[in-house]
């Protein structure tokens, strides 16, 4: 018994691998055809929406770092050990603030500066100069910000 489950799992396992890679291969034409028809104005104009995007990320994550820092802080600062019976130390402080507000806060500036608008520039002026895109632009080029 135990060797036709063995059996069945290996053979389910070889189909359903293949399978994946004919869906790969299908998604991979596809994902690949826009870039093919795409024009340099298309791609310009998909550039611009990639680094326009990833700013307004990079200042949500920024200003949700703020708000739990700001929060954790204020509520540290007022906690009466008395009265709500709620008791903070500086060190809890300290990582929550580091841990709630400081990580959301460096994934927002990191995108802001990975994507600003100094940056942009410099990924247009090289495209239109060598038509080459760094690799994290590239990754992030999908159909959907291409106008046809």
């Amino acid at each position: 018994m135990l060797k036709k489950i063995l059996f069945l799992v290996l053979v389910l396992g070889a189909s359903s691998s293949s399978d994946a890679q004919q869906r790969t291969s299908a998604v991979a034409s596809a994902s690949s055809t826009p870039a093919l028809t795409a024009s340099r104005a298309d791609t310009v104009q998909a550039i611009h929406h990639i680094f326009s995007k990833h700013r307004t990320g990079g200042w949500i994550w920024t200003a949700i770092g703020s708000a739990f820092a700001l929060r954790i802080t204020s509520v540290a600062a007022n906690s009466n050990a008395t009265a709500d019976g709620f008791s903070s130390t500086t060190a809890g402080t300290l990582v929550g603030v580091g841990l709630f507000g400081g990580v959301p806060a460096g994934i927002g500036i990191g995108k802001l500066t990975r994507f600003s608008k100094t940056k942009e520039e410099q990924v247009v002026v090289l495209y239109e100069k060598s038509k080459i895109l760094p690799p994290y632009v590239v990754q992030r080029l999908k159909p959907k910000y291409f106008s046809y």
